[in-house]
């Protein structure tokens, strides 16, 4: 466990920390100057350790409180079903309708979410 407090954080990983410090300044754990002092270091932080000293004292959120990775996908598979198929559907109203053919477009990006979704599900 020491070795992961060595381990660079990312702008991402600042952001998060910075926004946990700002609910717990909300639900009034911090008074300003603490929650400025403390801010300075998340944004400061190199390292995990660095960005962990930052909440001594305070709860800390799981790591799973916020969207899990496979959440992310999901959400980023059913968009980009959703905006293929909308797309489709708008070409073919602004051509003045007639057959549908975006059925097939529905049908074959239906297979291929459906085919993504069970192997990011294995993941």
């Amino acid at each position: 466990m020491p070795d992961d407090l060595d381990i660079l954080v990312a702008d991402d990983d600042r952001a998060r920390a910075a926004n946990e410090l700002r609910e717990n300044y909300d639900s009034g754990r911090l008074t300003v100057d603490e929650f400025e002092s403390r801010l300075g270091e998340v944004n400061q932080a190199r390292t995990a350790g660095e960005l962990e000293h930052a909440f001594r004292q305070l709860p800390r959120k799981p790591p799973s409180a916020s969207l899990r990775p496979r959440d992310v996908r999901w959400r980023s598979l059913a968009l980009q079903y959703g905006v293929v198929n909308v797309i489709a559907i708008l070409v073919w109203a602004a051509g003045g309708g007639g057959d549908f053919w975006p059925r097939w477009v529905l049908v074959v990006t239906l297979a291929l979410f459906l085919r993504r979704a069970a192997r990011h599900a294995r993941i």
